[in-house]
């Protein structure tokens, strides 16, 4: 089916276009241009007046099978992730967690992102989990990529060794993808140092973390054009510490923010923006330039994950985007300022998947399902059972749960 939405600020990767016309056919952009082109008398279009379109928030790191609240570290500053896996795994939360199908986790993780306008997300997990749960989301899980979980000695064991993973991604074009300089130990310091060593840095190489890459580190990063997925919150909440994230922007590494698990990381996107740019503004003492903050959930995150039809309103692109209520004046700006109240549509793969009840007509056009729900006090509509999903979590763990990244009610 071909539709289209008219009238809005559109972003493209080259420019803003005012008044524009963005164009859909099955899961395919076919068009960004102005509205003034004549509607197709078999299209179906949507006057937008006063609304922001984005390409689709791309999350770059998350574990789904974390997606629980509150978070988890009595013990902080950890010395790496495992002192703090072994926090975790020994509370009342975890205990209360393990009582929870891992399906229903995942789709608390997916409804976490999508009523944030996040419409892809990066999960690192082997992918033999993955493929257990990633069928039956609303969003967009990234499904191809060569991954070890970090290269020390304590690593979990996923993939192969980290020279064939990393080969795998060379020969078939996939990111490999890594926890790296996650912390404080010799090992875990000389994380770019081993993936040198392992013949392991090049454009498919995406560290998650990078809390203690040095200056050397990063002109390795920056030499063999590899990736650094930022976790601000996580990082500050796990470590007091996050990635000299000014010195790879100067270096020229491609930067991609990531929210983490909500365990140890953000409550969602909307925290992880917020916290970008008053952590930037107070450690540098100078603004995060919107346009560079935007690409980290954009155009950055399509370019590490190997995702080039990802990230961009442009022909040819997949329909992945959402519509912003904000200033079409500063429409970047907008899409950082982003709330629940704020998010007006979601469209993942062509389809509306969550929105404002202004667009319940088109959600019935396109023959989309779609539940009535309160979020955050503002009335929704949302692909699958979301209602249901949280009463089968309180089933699960014997009491009425409230969970900081779903605030959802019925309508």
């Amino acid at each position: 089916m071909h539709w289209e939405i008219a009238n809005a600020t559109i972003i493209t990767p080259t420019d803003t276009i005012r008044q524009g016309l963005l164009s859909i056919e099955g899961n395919r952009i076919t068009g960004a241009s102005d509205s003034s082109r004549k509607q197709n008398a078999q299209s179906l279009r949507m006057d937008v007046s006063g609304l922001i379109a984005s390409p689709g928030i791309i999350d770059g790191h998350d574990h789904l099978l974390g997606s629980y609240r509150p978070r988890v570290g009595d013990r902080r500053p950890y010395l790496n992730w495992l002192a703090w896996d072994n926090d975790l795994k020994a509370s009342p939360i975890y205990k209360e967690r393990q009582q929870i199908e891992s399906s229903y986790l995942y789709k608390l993780g997916a409804y976490r992102h999508l009523i944030t306008g996040v419409t892809s997300v990066q999960d690192h997990i082997p992918h033999f989990v993955r493929e257990l749960f990633a069928s039956d989301l609303p969003i967009r899980l990234l499904k191809d990529y060569a991954l070890a979980h970090s290269v020390t000695s304590f690593a979990l064991k996923w993939g192969d060794s980290i020279e064939k993973e990393h080969q795998k991604a060379v020969d078939n074009n996939l990111p490999f993808i890594t926890h790296g300089s996650e912390g404080f130990d010799q090992e875990t310091i000389d994380t770019v140092k081993t993936l040198a060593e392992k013949n392991a840095l090049s454009p498919q190489t995406v560290i998650i973390h990078g809390i203690a890459l040095s200056d050397s580190d990063i002109d390795l990063l920056a030499r063999n054009k590899c990736s650094v997925v930022w976790c601000p919150v996580s990082n500050l909440y796990m470590f007091e510490k996050t990635a000299p994230v000014k010195k790879l922007l100067e270096k020229g590494v491609n930067v991609v923010l990531g929210t983490d698990s909500p365990m140890s990381g953000s409550i969602n996107i909307f925290e992880e923006i917020e916290v970008a740019q008053k952590y930037y503004r107070k450690t540098y003492g100078e603004t995060l330039d919107e346009k560079i903050l935007f690409a980290m959930m954009t155009t950055n995150a399509a370019r590490a994950f190997k995702q080039p039809d990802l990230g961009s309103l442009r022909e040819g692109a997949l329909a992945d985007f959402i519509l912003v209520d904000g200033d079409a004046g500063r429409p970047i700006q907008s899409v950082l300022d982003i709330n629940y109240e704020k998010l007006m549509l979601s469209v993942i793969d062509g389809k509306p998947v969550y929105g404002d009840p202004a667009f319940v007509s088109f959600f019935e056009e396109l023959d989309a399902g779609y539940q009535k729900v309160m979020v955050a006090g503002t009335k929704k509509i949302v692909s699958g059972d979301l209602l249901g999903l949280l009463e089968n979590v309180r089933k699960a763990v014997r009491y009425e749960k409230q969970i900081e990244f779903l605030p959802v009610e019925p309508w």
